[in-house]
Parts: structure tokens; sequence; C-alpha cells
């Protein structure tokens, strides 16, 4: 996420609606992204001098001000602070309770779990490995065929937390046969 040039951020945002041909919608989609990522205040700073997750959150609301059916992100929350973690996570749940199609990278599978109602687990090449609901996704072997580590789903009155366990340690190399043994 890099931007090569001093635009302010509201420009920014309003480039989302460049492909919109109703110009009259342009200042409320706008305003309404900015304000549901928090970057209002932002609006006439240079995008250059933005934080990693002041520039993620203005990004997501250049997404947001095109108003489309269809919303890809690529790892949405990364570079993000827990709370705007949670924040974009529940605004994205909340669109696709509205109808819309919500389809994100996410690598942190605790957001995966509680946010999404279906989770494509992908192996190496890009190989489908598991596609459903995140308890039937998220297991255990899963996770150690995938990334080479454990993992357990923790109940919470919060909703579910997934833990990631650190691969079991290696075995010990077996010791060498004693020439004296025949």
């Amino acid at each position: 996420r890099e931007i090569a040039w001093p635009i302010p951020v509201e420009p920014l945002v309003r480039l989302g609606r460049r492909t919109d041909p109703d110009r009259r919608a342009d200042g409320p989609a706008v305003a309404e992204a900015m304000a549901a990522m928090e970057v209002t205040h932002l609006r006439d700073r240079p995008a250059t001098e933005l934080s990693g997750g002041e520039l993620a959150r203005v990004l997501i609301a250049r997404l947001l001000a095109q108003r489309t059916p269809l919303i890809l992100a690529d790892e949405p929350v990364a570079g993000l602070d827990p709370a705007h973690q949670f924040a974009v996570m529940a605004l994205f749940s909340r669109l696709a309770a509205e109808g819309r199609t919500v389809i994100a990278s996410i690598h942190d599978l605790t957001l995966a779990a509680r946010f999404c109602e279906r989770l494509v687990l992908m192996g190496a090449g890009g190989r489908i490995v598991a596609d459903g609901p995140p308890a039937d996704v998220l297991t255990p072997e899963r996770l150690q065929q995938v990334f080479g580590v454990g993992g357990s789903f923790l109940p919470t009155p919060a909703g579910p937390v997934f833990v990631t366990l650190p691969p079991p340690p290696s075995s010990p190399a077996p010791a060498p046969p004693d020439p004296a043994d025949p």
C-alpha cells in the first residue's frame, strides 16, 4: 500500500467514484465511506503523510465509496490496530448481511473464524484444501497441512477465538549406530 504523490485524502477516496456515472452521489458516498472508516478528520492531509494504518483505512474508504455489490479485499486488516481490525471486519460482515458479496484474503484466523460465514483454505499453488464454515475448515489437521502449525477454537462470551499452536518439537535425531554393537 503505497501512494506515490501527495494527493489529499478526500480526493483519494473520491477516486473510488470514477466509474459511477451519477456524480450527484459522489459527495454523500465519499462522506459516508470516510465516516465509516473514521478518516474524516484526515480529509485535507496528503496521503504520503499518513501512517500505515491510516492509509489502509483511507484505501478501504475508497473501496466503500464505490458502493459496489461485490467487495474484493486483499488483506484489508493487515497493519491495522486491533480495534480497527474488528471495526473493518464487523463492517464487512454487516455489508454481507445487507446483501453484498464480500471476498477477502485474511491470514488472521481468529478474525476469519469470528466474522466469516464461509472460509476457503488455500494451500500451496493456490490449491483449495477446504471450503465451508470456519469450524469445519480450521481443523488442527488442515492447519498442520497448510501452515505447519496446530490450532484450536476456544469459546468465549464474545465469540470464538482461534489459537494457533506451534509445530510439535522435532523428534531428536536417531543416535548413530554404535560400532561396537554388531
